[in-house]
């Protein structure tokens, strides 16, 4: 499962496998917060993501814990507490419940959130393929309908990506799949309840270049809701076509085509889209922010009205539906454990086992005289 840390200052830590297990070893069992630590889900360059439980009402969570070494910097811990400021004030069905958040005996920052069932939308597309018009315009409207309660309250995600839209079971759902938007680490909050304005200095650059608006690639300060609505036509894109609209072998190379280049239509790649899917999607990827469709509700207002065929009612399949799966901004997941644990393990209980003969052995001889 492809999950990446962006817009956050620092590279990858790796830790030794010794260190990773000792680390894990330690945590299980302890309570952080209110929340007991069951097992780890993910390890990333920023944080690790642990499966929990409330101490006093057993319900599941996920709990992100930033590693210490980026405690330290504010402009980290920051970012790390936004995600949660934003999600937890957006409240809607698509968007990842945070439950808590704060600071560790130890100060590391953390966060409790809802824990998810399923897999991320770049898995699900791996596993089959270009989605069916119908299937995917069933995604993004779900993408849409929980963008337009971020935009209403003044939230601006500003990373949407595959890797940030998860699709859990929920039979009440199209399809059976609830689509959920995670990673709120670098959204703008326009404002708060307060009233009070946060500020990005201009020219920082903070997002995945594949699915960055123009504006964003830039470095304008004032982005706003049109530029998360950019980043959904680039994700239906590469759910119609297989492929987003620019590719190229650099960031810096994907964001100039993002400037200057015109976007491929949908249709040259695949000619039997709706015709009015197609339009919908160009202007969606409208260069100028002023021409582009000006709100998530509009486009999901007009995704709407394209003429697709109903979905057939069988359930969309998804991976690891009994386990939970979620790993949140993560980069490079991996296993719980290093692969090599469970063959050393074994080695020494085969050592142990002809140890014991061994000794049986020696002993049946003794008790014979032998």
């Amino acid at each position: 499962m492809r999950t990446t840390i962006t817009g956050w200052p620092g590279g990858r830590t790796r830790d030794s496998p010794v260190e990773s297990v000792l680390r894990w070893w330690d945590v299980i069992g302890r309570v952080l917060g209110k929340y007991r630590i069951l097992d780890q889900i993910g390890d990333g360059g920023m944080g690790v993501v642990y499966r929990a439980e409330h101490v006093m009402l057993g319900s599941p969570a996920a709990v992100k814990v930033l590693l210490p070494q980026f405690t330290k910097d504010p402009v980290v811990v920051d970012r790390f507490f936004t995600e949660a400021r934003a999600a937890s004030s957006i409240r809607h069905v698509g968007i990842t419940e945070v439950f808590d958040y704060g600071r560790l005996a130890g100060n590391q920052a953390y966060i409790a959130m809802e824990l998810l069932r399923g897999e991320d939308l770049t898995s699900f597309l791996a596993r089959h393929g270009t989605l069916d018009p119908t299937v995917a315009a069933m995604i993004t409207m779900q993408v849409l309908a929980a963008l337009n309660a971020a935009h209403v309250i003044g939230v601006v995600h500003r990373d949407l990506k595959p890797d940030n839209i998860y699709l859990t079971r929920d039979r009440g759902a199209p399809g059976g799949i609830r689509v959920k938007i995670l990673d709120f680490g670098i959204a703008k909050l326009v404002g708060d309840q307060h009233g009070n304005k946060t500020k990005t200095k201009g020219g920082s650059i903070l997002g995945t270049p594949v699915y960055m608006a123009p504006e964003q690639c830039r470095g304008a300060g004032d982005i706003d809701a049109r530029a998360d609505i950019y980043a959904v036509g680039c994700i239906l894109f590469e759910l119609l076509t297989g492929r987003p609209p620019f590719v190229a072998e650099g960031g810096g190379e994907v964001m100039a085509m993002h400037i200057y280049e015109p976007p491929p239509r949908a249709s040259s790649l695949r000619p039997t889209l709706p015709a009015e899917l197609d339009a919908l999607l160009a202007k969606m990827l409208t260069k100028v922010a002023d021409e582009r469709i000006p709100s998530a509700a509009y486009a999901l207002a007009a995704l709407e009205r394209v003429p697709l065929p109903p979905l057939d009612g069988n359930e969309l399949a998804l991976a690891n539906e009994r386990a939970a799966s979620y790993e949140p901004t993560l980069d490079e997941p991996r296993d719980r454990l290093p692969r090599w644990i469970p063959i050393a393990v074994l080695a020494v209980a085969l050592v142990i086992a002809i140890a014991a003969i061994y000794l049986i052995g020696i002993r049946s001889e003794v008790s014979t005289g032998g």
